[in-house]
């Protein structure tokens, strides 16, 4: 019987189109010249310790931080060289995010955020502070410790003993396991020790889009107890609960509860006046950063919430609802009250974007489709999706990172495979960065807000790119 999964994917994609972007009189969008471009014709080619899994790039783009297992390793971009590694998380690191604009306190220059994933211990958000040159402030001056030169001389009297005394294998299972462990504890020991100098936070960051830090960069979102109600009921004290934290303060500001079932996105509103959480119970909510009164509730709607996006004058708030069936909702988040709902996705479309004049919406998630609307009367302005020859693909050709960039006159994405399309409103053209004839188990993608420099991770490569 045939069958489809993502390996699959990735090796039989090929780039094809049903329906392109097209100007306001029709014509089809055209390719920049010198394009599509290639994996393996980027300005730039950053090889990797492991493979990357999330990405963030600094407001100035000098930076690039990327997550490898439980480190985050910062380069420079312009030199190509790797300037830090950050150390901490015990679990893996699922999420990083660059705070928007610099800083000019203490010698800090940058502000990163990082959050692992996983239950207890393993989920923590850590704020890293970064120096002019990517470097970490309050790293203490310590030599590296080697976990297996350690592990060997702390059991040596005991592997002696356990062979001379009572005939153990000191080459046995017994003792090889024992040595695992050994050296699995230690590696959690020194995580734990690295934390003690840094500001960690029991929890994690809001996903799907969610920017973690306010547009200010004095406040940072993230979510404790966010595990499901669904195949439980717990006490209103141990439900969902969206934390504000001032950075400047290094302090709890709020704790907004009030969401019965886990929270996937919650951002600061453009003005940062208004703080929104977007959760599976159904609801929307939208809060007063300041006091942390909630202000509306809205919904609930007919299944759970997904992801969210501020209107760039902090009037409305886009909504995407996925099951049972998949509506992009536009609110006015003074008043309460619905003004439009989009209802063309026959998939989630759990990525949406807000143009900075806005007067668009744009969306896209599972099947490969990406819809360009109104946001105030719900009308579709065209639409961009992949022709694919075996159906079983749509559910694996997703698009993520959308993005208006340049003020609104480019657009930004990625298809599943790895490829990125940037699409210009005006000039009606297309640049397009292949990925053919290379296999990658996972990509992602970054855009600096002006459009300039373009980031795309595949497996253990950083592939740099100039944008026109």
């Amino acid at each position: 019987m045939p069958s489809m999964n993502q390996k699959k994917f990735v090796e039989q994609f090929k780039y094809a189109l049903e329906s392109n972007f097209t100007s306001p009189s029709g014509e089809p969008a055209l390719l920049a010249p010198d394009h599509p471009k290639k994996w393996g014709q980027e300005r730039a080619r950053i090889q990797l310790d492991g493979e990357a899994k999330e990405m963030t790039l600094s407001p100035d783009k000098r930076f690039v931080a990327v997550s490898i297992e439980k480190e985050i390793h910062v380069f420079d971009v312009a030199g190509e060289a790797r300037a830090e590694v950050l150390k901490g998380h015990v679990g893996i690191v699922d999420d990083i995010k660059f705070a928007p604009g610099l800083f000019d306190s203490n010698g800090a220059r940058y502000m990163l955020a990082s959050g692992s994933g996983g239950y207890g211990d393993e989920q923590m958000v850590i704020l890293w502070e970064l120096d002019e040159n990517g470097k970490l402030i309050s790293r203490e001056s310590e030599k590296t410790l080697d976990v297996d030169a350690l592990t060997a001389k702390a059991l040596q009297p005991l592997i002696s003993e356990l062979a001379d005394s009572h005939g153990w294998n000191p080459a046995g299972k017994a003792i090889t396991t024992l040595e695992e462990d050994v050296r699995n504890a230690l590696r959690n020991a020194i995580a734990i020790h690295e934390q003690e100098d840094k500001h960690c936070l029991a929890g994690e960051l809001a996903s799907f889009g969610s920017p973690a830090f306010g547009p200010d960069g004095k406040t940072l979102i993230y979510l404790t107890q966010n595990h499901s109600t669904q195949e439980e009921t717990r006490e209103a004290a141990s439900l969902p609960c969206v934390n504000i934290w001032d950075v400047q303060s290094k302090s709890l500001r709020h704790q907004l509860r009030g969401h019965t079932d886990s929270i996937m996105w919650a951002a600061t509103s453009p003005d940062n006046k208004l703080i929104a959480s977007i959760a599976w119970d159904g609801t929307a909510r939208i809060w007063d950063a300041s006091s942390g009164e909630c202000l509306h509730i809205l919904g609930p709607f007919n299944g759970q919430l997904w992801s969210g996006a501020f209107s760039p004058d902090s009037t409305h708030l886009a909504i995407s609802q996925g099951s049972p069936n998949t509506h992009l909702h536009v609110y006015n988040i003074h008043t309460g009250t619905s003004v439009s709902c989009f209802d063309e996705f026959e998939r989630w479309a759990r990525s949406i974007s807000w143009s900075q004049d806005g007067s668009m919406l744009a969306g896209a998630g599972e099947g490969g489709t990406l819809y360009v609307w109104d946001p105030y009367t719900g009308v579709e302005k065209m639409r961009r999706s992949l022709a694919l020859d075996d159906p079983m693909m749509s559910r694996f050709a997703g698009i993520s990172g959308v993005q208006f960039v340049d003020g609104g006159r480019k657009l930004v994405f990625q298809i599943r495979d790895g490829t990125v399309e940037v699409y210009d409103f005006e000039k009606n053209v297309k640049q397009l960065f292949l990925r053919e004839g290379e296999k990658c188990p996972r990509a992602g993608v970054v855009c600096s807000a002006d459009s300039r420099m373009l980031v795309a991770s595949g497996g253990d490569i950083l592939r740099v790119w100039d944008l026109d």
